[in-house]
């Protein structure tokens, strides 16, 4: 059984560099207010899970 590769395979993926997310996260967030949608603020510490309570048998 003969080994083969993928050329490329072992090449690390490049990432973006973090101006160029921050400038199409800035784009996203523009075009969603713009198309009508709302940035709901959640207070730090809440997490919005409902607790309940378990009973042990």
């Amino acid at each position: 059984m003969s080994n083969t590769r993928v050329k490329g395979s072992n090449q690390k993926r490049s990432t973006p560099a973090a101006q160029q997310t921050s400038a199409s996260l800035d784009a996203q967030v523009a075009q969603f207010l713009d198309s009508g949608g709302a940035i709901e603020v959640i207070p730090r510490g809440v997490s919005g899970q409902v607790f309940t309570p378990t009973k042990k048998a």
